[in-house]
């Protein structure tokens, strides 16, 4: 790598992921992952108006460049990936390497800009600094799962139904665009109507709502020959919003373009209109016989071959049943099934997601009577399957959670995009097994916590953005506080003067060390992820005078966010209401683990962001309440508060 810059811990291991898997589809994924960093970072770095070229040589021109040929690099493994062309292995290290180094420049322009005064005060550019310092996977590999070279055919069609030699720009919308508008490009390409190079482009919320960098609608061509098209690519719309916006952004730069069409995996839609409106639809997945496209269709017989065939050491000859699996919040809250008031006209015109696995796990319970016990206790075998991601991103986040010692059940195996984990029995929540042990154990146990947390700092860094980036915690919070008093249609027991003088105003991105990883709190920070496990030897019952297993589920960072230590502190320390003691017990823990106890006490400091993770978990996953669900939330949330009172 020219810059001499090294990359961040996880973005290091998924290129050493995709070496050794050595497959198109997985260069594919990640050259278009450097793609979108590299954009954002220039992007970023043309709306600071940093200057010509700074002490990492990445000035706007060489950033221009290495876009480009990254772009034409994502178009070449996009046409042999629907070519079903294996990867040259002579050029497969050449093409690894330019990813290495435009990963390396982005994180060189990322650093210097958090560096630079004129970057932070900025809204828009510190948004875009983050999406670059950021993990996000496609929604093709996440939820509403598509095999991405159909795009490819997809396109072809749509090109074949145009005037003959109408030209084509493709313009890809971040991050889902990234990794599917090289299969347009690749088609308009081969049918002679591209017109220019494709590009993408990063639609920035903020208070003024979606906008777009002028910087990337100045780097489209100034016109398009007559009759030309525009198809915008993106991941299947929500309220189709974010699409809208690019549309008008879009039609201001080229007011003579009448074709504007939005194209996702498998469907077409509209944008002529004030909706997003769906056009035409094909397949999205291939006919195949994945544990995503099994269930309701084949039964539990089908599902547990095909689990045996990818690695789960089902018992031979064990009949299986299939359970729905019901998580705690679930049996605390109640399922949230009604759509959310305002739900888009894009959802009712039929484009609602179709193949979204993360919402559905499963269970395979042993049905046969004395075949396939568990543990030795002779309960019947169970296995969890809970979706963390397919493709490249999916096996690379399981691999970083092997990475992280023994939170897991031991022998969890990663299948079709599965975590697939042995259920254990006896399992109990921290919070009320933590108090009954000696003091001795629950030392060994919160060391457990903090050798987890040094653990995922290490494993699942994304940067390292100093002191001057920061993020607005009571602000996030005050808004999500809002949106559920009006959702609950009653006063809440925390208001704005409890935020201000329990939540800080401002703290660092990366909290007191500047480490910005990648946290799975946005969907594992209840208090019943993290859990305890008897020690087992054997068949012969629980070890003899050991400490409990720690386990944390929800670890699968795919579905999660940038954060840092403090923030784990801060969760930990309110969901599993520790007293003076266990505080203490921590406090010595992280400072033998962490470094000192810097990032423990910023983490006291933050405690009140715990309320930011619940509210926005009860927003997303309680669309409706009952008056049941409703007085849970309002006595979690006043336990909650008055606990980080009594903090400070």
């Amino acid at each position: 790598m020219t810059t001499g810059v090294a990359l961040p811990a996880l973005h290091r291991a998924f290129v050493e992921t995709v070496r050794r898997d050595g497959g198109a589809a997985a260069l594919h994924a990640c050259a278009c992952f450097a793609e979108q960093l590299l954009a954002d970072a220039a992007a970023a770095h043309r709306e600071a108006a940093a200057g010509p070229d700074g002490e990492d040589g990445t000035g706007a021109g060489h950033l221009a460049d290495a876009v480009a040929g990254l772009r034409e690099l994502c178009t070449e493994v996009a046409r042999e990936m629907a070519a079903g062309s294996p990867a040259s292995a002579a050029g497969a290290e050449r093409r690894i390497a330019v990813v290495e180094e435009a990963l390396a420049r982005a994180t060189a322009v990322t650093g210097a800009l958090w560096r630079s005064a004129a970057a932070c005060p900025d809204e828009r550019t510190a948004a875009l600094l983050r999406h670059a310092a950021d993990w996000k996977t496609p929604e093709c590999y996440g939820y509403d799962l598509a095999d991405p070279e159909l795009c490819y055919g997809q396109a072809a069609e749509r090109l074949s139904a145009r005037p003959r030699r109408a030209p084509v720009l493709v313009v890809g919308v971040r991050t889902g665009g990234s990794y599917l508008a090289p299969f347009w490009q690749a088609a308009a390409e081969d049918a002679g109507v591209a017109a220019g190079p494709w590009h993408s482009v990063r639609p920035v919320r903020g208070a003024a709502g979606i906008t777009l960098p002028g910087s990337e609608i100045e780097a489209l061509p100034r016109r398009l020959p007559a009759g030309a098209a525009l198809v915008l690519v993106d991941d299947q719309p929500d309220t189709g919003a974010t699409a809208l916006a690019v549309r008008d952004r879009l039609a201001r730069r080229f007011p003579g373009v009448r074709d504007i069409v939005l194209a996702a995996p498998g469907r077409l839609y509209d944008l002529t209109g004030p909706v997003v409106r769906p056009l035409a639809e094909r397949p999205v997945v291939r006919p195949a016989a994945r544990l995503w496209q099994l269930p309701g269709r084949d039964g539990a017989a089908a599902l547990a071959a095909r689990a045996r065939a990818a690695g789960v050491p089902l018992a031979p000859g064990a009949a299986h049943r299939v359970e729905p699996f019901r998580g705690p919040f679930l049996s605390a809250y109640g399922p949230g099934t009604a759509p959310r008031a305002g739900a888009a006209d894009v959802r009712r015109s039929g484009g609602a997601r179709r193949v979204d696995p993360r919402n559905r796990p499963f269970t395979l319970v042993a049905a046969t009577a004395g075949t396939g016990t568990s543990g030795g206790t002779g309960a019947p075998e169970t296995y969890h399957f809970r979706f963390i991601g397919t493709g490249p991103h999916g096996l690379h986040c399981h691999q970083s959670l092997r990475a992280l010692g023994d939170l897991l059940p031991p022998g969890h195996v990663f299948a079709d995009g599965y975590l697939v984990t042995r259920h254990e029995h006896g399992l109990r929540p921290l919070r009320e097994a933590l108090p009954a042990l000696d003091e001795p154990r629950r030392r060994r146990v919160l060391l457990a916590v903090a050798e987890s947390w040094a653990a995922l700092r290490r494993v699942g860094e994304l940067g390292r953005p100093g002191a001057g980036a920061g993020y607005e915690p009571r602000a996030r919070l005050d808004g999500a506080l809002e949106r559920l008093r009006e959702r609950m249609g009653r006063p809440l027991p925390v208001d704005a003067a409890w935020t201000a003088r329990h939540v800080p105003e401002r703290v660092p991105l990366g909290g007191a060390d500047g480490v910005l990883l990648r946290t799975p709190l946005p969907y594992g920070h209840g208090y019943w992820h993290w859990q305890l496990a008897d020690a087992w030897q054997g068949d012969e019952g629980p070890a003899g005078g050991g400490a409990p297993a720690l386990r944390r589920f929800g670890l699968d960072w795919i579905w999660g966010g940038g954060g840092c230590l403090e923030s784990e502190i801060a969760s930990f320390v309110v969901e599993n209401r520790l007293n003076a003691r266990d505080r203490d017990l921590l406090r010595e823990a992280v400072a033998a683990t962490c470094g000192g106890t810097r990032a423990f006490d910023a983490g006291l400091r933050l405690a009140g962001e715990a309320l930011y993770w619940n509210a926005k978990t009860w927003l997303r996953r309680c669309p409706v309440l009952t008056p049941a669900t409703a007085d849970r939330i309002e006595a979690e949330l006043a336990a909650q508060a008055a606990y980080v009172a009594a903090l400070s």
